[in-house]
């Protein structure tokens, strides 16, 4: 196990969110480091991509959310015991990366006609994650009766994508909104959703 971790972003949840669950769901302490606009100009040319969040451990620094998240997972043996466990883990992953790809759309559009047009391709890429859901759910959680970062990567995603269209509905995602629910009653997830700072 490495030493006390540093998490690096903006004081919102986005691309971050993933991986603070990671830390709360493990019992885990680490560094929340939430920069302003201000400290973020000055603290970008240092940076490998010039882009948050970042990962600082061991005296180390590690960029691009996913790959944060998912060093974060194996260090906390939240991604899974076995080469498949770790596939599906990475099948859920990937799938939530083409979500947040309709995240950034969503957060740039500005017409209702923008709007409606990332809704539709979003609720596109949630049936398909459905379906992939229905494949290798195990139990309360994908991989059985623990959540790892698969159950962590779904949660965060939706909630985000969520916040940003109000038209979105997840009731035709019955296993999606199963495993969210099931997540969020955790009793550490429940703790942290509580007492978070209240920021978009």
């Amino acid at each position: 196990m490495s030493g006390q971790m540093k998490l690096i972003y903006f004081d919102v949840k986005g691309r971050a969110e993933v991986t603070r669950l990671l830390f709360k769901l493990a019992g885990k302490d680490f560094i929340d480091c939430r920069l302003t606009k201000e400290e973020w100009e000055a603290f970008k040319p240092s940076t490998p991509k010039g882009q948050l969040p970042l990962l600082e451990v061991d005296g180390k620094t590690m960029c691009e959310s996913f790959a944060i998240a998912r060093y974060v997972a194996r260090e906390l043996n939240l991604y899974g015991f076995s080469n498949w466990e770790a596939a599906a883990v990475d099948m859920i992953v990937e799938s939530c990366s083409g979500l947040f790809e309709q995240v950034v759309h969503a957060y740039y559009a500005k017409t209702e006609e923008e709007k409606a047009e990332v809704t539709k391709k979003t609720a596109e890429v949630l049936q398909s994650t459905e379906k992939l859901a229905v494949q290798l759910k195990k139990g309360k959680f994908i991989l059985g009766d623990e959540a790892s970062l698969a159950d962590s990567a779904l949660y965060s995603t939706i909630e985000v994508l969520q916040g940003l269209l109000k038209d979105l509905k997840m009731d035709v995602y019955p296993t999606i909104s199963e495993l969210i629910k099931n997540f969020t009653e955790l009793p550490a997830v429940a703790d942290w959703l509580k007492t978070r700072p209240d920021n978009k």
